[in-house]
């Protein structure tokens, strides 16, 4: 009884939260990004395929692809920006190995200063190679005005193509007012508080005989 109501009462859960997110997302995609937070291997690899269930269109997690073959998706993250000399090799190095699936996160340094200019610069040099860029992805700050101005940069630059990512500690909530103040934004990367259903964390399922 109790294992039976773990397994369900824990995934129904996130399937619902999951939910309610895309819903929030109004057709916009909404990636699950929560595994590394949450409670544990187990909760994290079936905290992906509820929230696939739910509405996700794929996961950060890796072996929920292998185990459940739902679609492994995600960016870079700031420890790859970080273990290179500028911002700019480390996006160079991230596009030769990703050539035709390059997402690149910009606010490791400066969004608008550095990381947007130096994501233009490589997805510039993708296209002399044949290639085109994904998108870029915004983890902080005000991520409402920073992709009004990264979508400004990026069609000014001949790249309306690539899409803008937004991530950190995202839920419902702050989707729907995001949307409201009409950000730019393409998809959603949402982590914690969609694993680990942060604003109501039980189920209350109960067994009956």
């Amino acid at each position: 009884e109790t294992y039976m109501l773990l397994c369900i009462n824990h995934q129904s859960l996130i399937a619902t939260k999951a939910n309610r997110v895309v819903r929030a997302a109004d057709g916009r995609t909404v990636l699950e990004f929560g595994s590394r937070r949450a409670q544990g291997p187990d909760a994290a690899i079936l905290g992906a395929r509820a929230a696939y269930i739910g509405g996700c269109a794929g996961t950060a997690c890796a072996i929920a692809d292998t185990a459940f073959s739902i679609p492994a998706l995600g960016t870079m993250a700031h420890s790859w920006v970080q273990l290179f000399d500028t911002e700019l090799e480390a996006f160079e190095a991230y596009a030769k190995v990703y050539p035709d699936d390059c997402t690149l996160l910009v606010d490791t340094y400066n969004v608008l200063k550095s990381g947007i200019p130096n994501a233009i610069k490589v997805f510039k040099k993708l296209e002399e190679q044949g290639y085109r860029g994904r998108g870029i992805r915004i983890d902080s700050g005000d991520i409402a005005y920073l992709s009004k101005r990264a979508r400004e940069m990026l069609d000014a630059a001949g790249l309306p193509y690539i899409k803008i990512i937004a991530s950190n500690s995202l839920d419902e909530y702050i989707i729907r007012e995001l949307i409201a103040q009409d950000a730019k934004i393409d998809s959603f990367g949402v982590g914690e508080r969609l694993v680990t259903s942060r604003s109501e964390p039980v189920f209350g399922g109960v067994y009956k005989l």
